[in-house]
């Protein structure tokens, strides 16, 4: 029996690498059993456990495997679960040093089938002591990380060479906009572009085929405004209408954005260099950098005007004063330009 931690943020690879893997070694979807370990109150450790030992006398090919998904023992500690603690310490010691016990003595002896501990979506927490555990009796630990922009953009184009897509510069520039550097959307974008039908592919293919990316959208459209480029903010506009975003929820996008640059802005006027910002708001370094070069020539206090024009517009629809169309496009004309 083998033993393995999976754990990051890249869906994707992680999915891809657990079904190799069981194709690997030989189990199918009939002797694969998924046990959701995220509640502590319904889990049992001791279930999944007694899950690797079982076999059938009815079935010679009865390897098996357990993938425990999501275990709340390797996640980070939320507030809440700490205020528990505090209120039931003595008990919540006791249960957590019954479940070491218990890993511990798994780990020490010989089992028949595979055991997944499966972290979907987050970084198993290392501080915590069932980690550690799974360090020193050698688990196969297996971590995700989402890729950098140098490593994704290699990836991308071998995935597109294997299946003999040929983009242009414009085509690439799209695509890269609107997966980011997410792998499960790059292959999700794959397999609509495999149904098109096309192998040499535009910019207007692309545009076509892959959905925006609403999130780098939004920050396309605040960027475009805040640097005055109206033009830019309508491309925007319309782009996120396309794909069903409505213009509330535009509002509440640009608003966001125009939030966090305030913050940033605020502090740098008040002396803070760009480190002591990012320490400050809990940001990315290189967030803080490129938000300050959209806010480049702009004041504070502008976008805090902004920022209550856009508040009075949302109460004005919400109070059905005022159409969200014509209330969004009289916001972006009458400051946009002026930017």
């Amino acid at each position: 029996m083998s033993i393995y931690l999976y754990s990051g943020k890249d869906l994707y690879r992680m999915e891809k690498n657990l079904r190799d893997r069981l194709q690997q070694n030989r189990i199918d979807h009939d002797h694969t059993v998924v046990l959701d370990g995220s509640d502590p109150k319904n889990f049992r450790l001791e279930s999944a456990f007694m899950a690797c030992d079982s076999f059938s006398l009815f079935d010679e090919d009865d390897k098996k495997a357990i993938i425990v998904k999501n275990p709340y023992f390797l996640s980070s500690s939320s507030k809440v679960s700490r205020k528990n603690a505090k209120k039931k310490k003595e008990k919540t010691d006791d249960k957590k040093e019954e479940l070491l016990d218990l890993l511990t003595n798994f780990l020490k002896s010989s089992h028949s089938n595979d055991l997944f501990f499966y972290c979907d979506a987050f970084d198993a927490d290392s501080r915590r002591k069932e980690y550690k555990l799974l360090q020193k009796y050698e688990v196969k630990i297996i971590n995700f990380v989402p890729m950098n922009e140098r490593e994704f953009n290699s990836y991308m184009n071998d995935q597109l060479k294997k299946k003999g897509y040929h983009l242009d510069s414009e085509a690439m520039k799209v695509l890269k906009e609107r997966v980011d550097t997410d792998t499960m959307k790059l292959h999700n974008a794959m397999d609509k572009m495999d149904l098109y039908g096309k192998k040499d592919l535009d910019e207007e293919d692309i545009s076509h085929i892959v959905p925006i990316n609403s999130t780098l959208n939004a920050f396309r459209l605040s960027s475009m405004f805040i640097q005055g480029n109206l033009a830019g903010a309508v491309k925007a506009e319309k782009e996120m209408l396309l794909f069903n975003y409505d213009y509330n929820a535009m509002i509440m996008m640009i608003a966001s954005r125009l939030r966090s640059l305030y913050n940033m802005l605020h502090l740098y006027e008040q002396g803070l260099n760009e480190n002591d910002i990012a320490v400050r708001l809990h940001a990315n370094p290189w967030a803080v950098k490129f938000g300050l070069q959209d806010c480049r020539g702009q004041r504070a206090k502008t976008l805090l005007s902004y920022l209550n024009e856009l508040a009075g517009l949302d109460q004005g629809i919400k109070a059905g004063m005022v159409d969200p169309k014509d209330g969004f496009e009289s916001f972006l004309l009458r400051n946009g330009r002026g930017c």
